[in-house]
């Protein structure tokens, strides 16, 4: 289960991401240029994504990226469906040097 796991997080977060820049690319088309730099600086902050995201579902009629942003619901979900098949371990941080 571990590589299937492994496998639909994989293709889920590469997804993501191509959604996300086709929806900042909408943005800058859109003149929502303050937006879109906020939304790229924001990631690092790993709310970026989640504004664009949202962003993105509010106006999908409008900027006509409903197939987008379905496509995008679908990768968030492969990546949390592959994060519950392949949980991290965190055994070598739960271990204390010179500890059994």
């Amino acid at each position: 289960m571990g590589i299937i796991g492994q496998l639909l997080s994989s293709i889920g977060a590469l997804g993501s991401l191509v959604c996300f820049i086709l929806v900042l690319v909408q943005m800058f088309r859109r003149e929502k240029t303050g937006l879109a730099i906020a939304c790229i600086v924001l990631i690092f902050c790993c709310v970026g994504g989640l504004l664009a995201f949202i962003i993105g579902w509010v106006n999908n009629k409008e900027w006509n990226i409903t197939t987008i942003m379905l496509v995008w619901t679908v990768c968030i979900i492969l990546s949390v469906v592959g994060s519950v098949l392949n949980p991290a371990t965190f055994s070598a941080f739960s271990t204390i040097p010179g500890r059994p």
